[in-house]
């Protein structure tokens, strides 16, 4: 995978995460933690942006392993069918695929396989100009 493509696919997700957020009813905080809503003497401080930017990169990488480790562990469970009384149809299926992504999102946050990391890596490469 080339840099561009992983930077692609990041910020496809982190635009995928904020607007899930922002339906979520946490608009308050969004806006708080936001480069738009940075006072002007925050903007002065360069520690201050490029921790931000730093905390921000490391979100987005940490999504990004999310979606994957989702995206690995979906065809574990699409030959599982739940057992009489308790199969839902589609309803089940919907949740199951809730579910994976849960997984994928509580294993990428307790530290997952280590793909965070390095995307964060390339970002970071990526930002630098290298």
């Amino acid at each position: 995978m080339t840099d561009l493509s992983i930077m692609s696919q990041s910020q496809m997700i982190y635009q995928q995460a904020q607007s899930q957020t922002k339906l979520g009813g946490q608009q308050d905080q969004d806006a708080q933690n936001s480069f738009a809503a940075l006072s002007a003497k925050q903007m002065q401080d360069p520690s201050f942006t490029a921790a931000m930017q730093k905390r921000k990169i490391r979100e987005t990488a940490v999504e990004f392993e999310a979606q994957f480790l989702s995206q690995m562990l979906q065809p574990m469970f699409e030959g599982i069918e739940a057992e009489e009384p308790f199969s839902g149809g589609s309803a089940e299926k919907m949740w199951q695929s809730m579910l994976v992504q849960e997984y994928g999102k509580s294993l990428a946050q307790s530290g997952g396989i280590g793909l965070a990391d390095e995307v964060q890596k390339q970002l970071l490469r990526a930002q630098e100009g290298r």
